[in-house]
């Protein structure tokens, strides 16, 4: 995942040049963050409502890929990574415990609220080759959750870029090195990993930010790294010694690139000798990957979705590592509402990968390393059961709402009271978020706002992931499913695209519909233990003056009447079929 320092001591060695026509591969991670970094280089970075949306991603993607192609670099491969290895667990649980503690960094810098978009933010198109980046921002809200797997499903509807986009059962870079080094070209990528892989004697490197458009020219400008070269003019006798020089850098940050190149020169018959060095060199020579896999079998999963569903073969500690959301530090994570969907997916994989697998280690947010937040997987047996529960929920849902797409948000709603009643408390947030809307009192920048809005957004995408995983198991001959699977198959087909997913631009506006289009009357035909709250929120807005001593009976009579079942599952009450 780099070697420190060695982008910023190679750069004197790059050569700034027109790009000519060739062929590229793409780093496709690499792209998803540079897309980014093009898309919110004129936002507010310290505001969520800023963060350019799923659908200005996507489209910018596909319209930077159609403009280096109109300078002649025909994309011959765009990678992503579909399975990493588990000796890259520890530095993946490091970077969750960073982005968690960053988190908390950005909560405690904005206690009582976010800060909202600038009166004048418009989101429009964007300067594809820009000439400066600007400053970074210190304490800044997390990467959008879903960004990598949104810009995936931009690229895989481009009838020009669908055919070229791999989902690989590895990581991307060891795919991209091997595309260079039979093919020739560039690599387009952003991590510095790749000068260190093998790219063969024609092969370059070429980073994103670098790339400039010159008009006397009418080509594309970057600053080109070709190992062969960089490695006669650091007097090493092959190119097989450079990953010695990035050895002894990985050992030592502190040497620069000259000194590193004589410690590799002066200990080059004896490298593989220094601790770590076999197994250094091994991660570039011999990258693990999937057993048994194709690079086609990871076709229309998500890359998490991907890992898991190769990992479930032979791995007895399966890890799910969920996107970091924007959810309230002090809350339970947003990703518990929705367990029991993401459930019965492993239920699924146990299933068709025939293993006696028990639970699988989530990892959310992390404050320290951890082994995890372990979640039972049910057996086989239940599946049927499990589905079915599912689909009646879904068929309750949809049978009052008015608006099908809003059964989405219903059920997440609906999860949230389940959470809630079962922790033994007594006011769902969802519910208070709609009382604020009635009141007039709805702070969207609120962390509660936020909070809710993440379980929303954990709800769609475990859904999401169970279409995945049922698309997958039918790949991999699971044989016959039961029928309530085979039924959740045509349901799951209407869930939204990540574009469509609730976000900090439309949750309010989401909220008020599913007010209006009977979202409370079907709460009440689910959930007799909230039929207090419910009733409350379908009465017309009380007056200003009257609203405090409204407001203290209400707390009132609740604090003493109202029930607190232990059982999560008595919310469930009587069911409108």
């Amino acid at each position: 995942m780099g070697i420190p320092h060695l982008r910023r001591l190679i750069e004197p060695y790059g050569e700034r040049k027109p790009i000519r026509p060739s062929y590229v591969t793409i780093d496709g991670p690499a792209l998803a963050y540079h897309i980014l970094k093009v898309c919110s280089r004129k936002t507010l970075k310290t505001s969520p409502f800023e963060q350019p949306s799923y659908k200005l991603l996507g489209e910018t993607a596909i319209a930077w890929l159609d403009q280096i192609g109109a300078y002649g670099l025909y994309v011959s491969a765009i990678y992503f990574d579909g399975f990493l290895p588990r000796s890259k667990r520890a530095e993946r649980m490091r970077r969750l415990i960073g982005t968690s503690k960053d988190l908390v960094k950005y909560h405690l810098a904005n206690p009582t609220g976010v800060p909202r978009q600038r009166p004048t933010f418009e989101e429009k198109t964007v300067e594809l080759f820009p000439k400066s980046w600007g400053g970074d921002v210190k304490v800044t809200p997390p990467t959008p959750s879903f960004l990598v797997p949104a810009i995936i499903d931009a690229l895989r509807r481009s009838t020009e870029f669908g055919p070229r986009t791999k989902l690989v059962p590895g990581e991307a870079d060891g795919f991209c090195a091997e595309n260079v080094r039979s093919n020739g070209g560039i690599v387009l990528t952003s991590d510095s990993d790749l000068l260190v892989h093998d790219l063969g004697p024609d092969g370059s490197v070429v980073f994103f930010e670098d790339i400039d458009t010159d008009v006397e020219s009418e080509h594309l400008v970057a600053l080109q790294y070709q190992i062969p070269k960089i490695c006669q003019r650091l007097s090493l006798k092959s190119n097989n010694n450079f990953p010695r020089v990035a050895f002894m850098l990985l050992m030592d940050p502190h040497l620069s690139l000259e000194q590193a190149a004589e410690k590799a020169r002066s200990s080059a018959s004896n490298t593989d000798d220094f601790d770590g060095y076999s197994e250094f060199i091994d991660d570039y020579n011999s990258p693990e990957t999937a057993p048994n896999v194709g690079v086609e079998h990871g076709s229309g999963l998500d890359p998490r979705v991907s890992e898991i569903a190769f990992r479930s073969s032979d791995d007895q500690d399966l890890a799910m590592f969920l996107p970091p959301l924007l959810d309230s530090p002090s809350r339970t994570s947003a990703w518990e509402a929705s367990k029991g969907i993401r459930q019965l997916s492993y239920s699924l994989l146990r299933s068709v990968r025939g293993t006696a697998i028990q639970s699988v280690s989530e990892f959310r947010r992390l404050q320290s390393p951890s082994s995890g937040t372990r979640v039972q997987i049910p057996p086989p047996s239940d599946i049927e059961e499990e589905a079915s529960t599912l689909l009646d929920l879904l068929a309750a849902i949809k049978a009052v709402v008015k608006k099908a797409e809003l059964s989405w948000l219903a059920l997440s709603v609906y999860q949230d009271v389940a959470l809630t009643i079962s922790q033994g408390k007594n006011q769902p947030l969802s519910l208070d978020l709609i009382g604020q809307y009635v009141t007039g009192m709805l702070d969207q920048g609120s962390w509660e706002f936020l909070h809710m809005l993440s379980q929303a957004q954990a709800t769609y995408y475990s859904l999401r992931m169970l279409r995945q995983v049922i698309g997958f198991t039918v790949h991999n001959g699971a044989g016959d499913f039961p029928t309530a699977v085979s039924k959740l198959t045509k349901v799951l087909s209407s869930l939204p695209t990540l574009s469509g997913f609730p976000c900090v631009a439309n949750f309010a506006d989401m909220l008020q519909d599913f007010k209006n289009q009977g979202g409370l009357t079907c709460l009440a035909s689910l959930c007799n233990e909230i039929l207090p709250q419910i009733e409350a929120l379908q009465k017309p807005p009380v007056t200003k003056d009257k609203r405090s001593k409204k407001r203290k009976s209400e707390l009132k009579s609740q604090h003493n009447n109202r029930p607190r079942p232990s059982n999560p599952f008595g919310i469930l009450g009587t069911q409108d079929a």
